[in-house]
């Protein structure tokens, strides 16, 4: 009984330090860095937009807004969230922060020309589209040269638009969008030989979607090509059964079978 007498004491002084530790006796908790937050809510952002999900990934970057008030490349990408989610004049807003933060944040200009031509305002757009090619250091030009393409396409400009998607092919052979894009544009004017080609290069990001192999079935049917027009005619059944372009592309095959 005395060994049992001796022990008890201890343990109940031993007990009472860890209670005091456990009471603000030990090193308070770091309190966590704004910026470091920021950024994991901003690459949460990034990830929730590339699979689709704008509300969320809207909500995501606003987060990071608020840790980093001053951050432009932040306050960029929150523009390129709420435009995609069809709320532009809160994109406007966030492009103009963005500027106001970092003026010489180069792509904020592409994406307001991207904004302005949705809301209507071409000579807005174009504005900010040669703002962002006056910069020789922009890292994707190309991308510029597109949106500047679509928008004089847009306004019946068809050479001014197939100038601009030409420079944008140019720069990056493998920007099969712009290579879709001068295609149209070429085949909106007659040029269907041209058009055919450009056609064919952007194969590697269309060919699971109907309405490219339509306009290229149709394409090769203007050009008496029957056997590849019926190839792709074909496919257009295939990839987008019971789509308008699949009703089409099946009245097409009528002339060609």
């Amino acid at each position: 009984m005395r060994t049992w007498t001796r022990l008890f004491p201890a343990i109940a002084v031993v007990l009472g330090f860890a209670a005091l530790e456990g009471c603000g006796g030990g090193k308070k908790p770091e309190r966590p860095d704004p910026a470091i937050a920021a950024l994991t809510h901003y690459r949460m952002a990034q990830s929730l937009l590339s699979n689709g999900r704008i509300p969320e990934a809207i909500a995501e970057v606003e987060r990071a807004t608020m840790l980093a008030p001053a951050n432009a490349e932040i306050e960029n990408f929150h523009g390129q969230a709420l435009l995609l989610g069809g709320r532009y004049l809160q994109a406007e807003a966030a492009f103009r922060k963005a500027l106001q933060d970092d003026p010489y944040l180069t792509d904020v200009h592409n994406n307001m020309g991207a904004l302005y031509h949705r809301m209507g305002k071409k000579a807005e757009a174009e504005e900010h589209f040669r703002a962002a090619l006056a910069d020789p250091s922009y890292a994707t030009p190309e991308k510029v040269h597109l949106n500047l393409g679509m928008l004089y396409a847009s306004e019946g400009r068809e050479d001014e638009a197939i100038r601009e998607l030409r420079a944008a092919v140019e720069i990056d052979s493998k920007y099969y969008r712009a290579h879709y894009e001068l295609a149209m544009r070429l085949d909106a004017v007659g040029k269907l030989e041209e058009a055919a080609r450009e056609y064919e290069v952007a194969a590697p990001d269309y060919k699971m979607v109907g309405e490219y192999h339509y306009r290229l079935g149709f394409a090769y049917l203007r050009l008496g090509n029957k056997a590849s027009a019926r190839e792709h005619l074909l496919r257009v059944l295939e990839v987008a059964p019971g789509s308008e372009n699949s009703a089409r592309a099946d009245e097409l095959l009528k002339l060609v079978r």
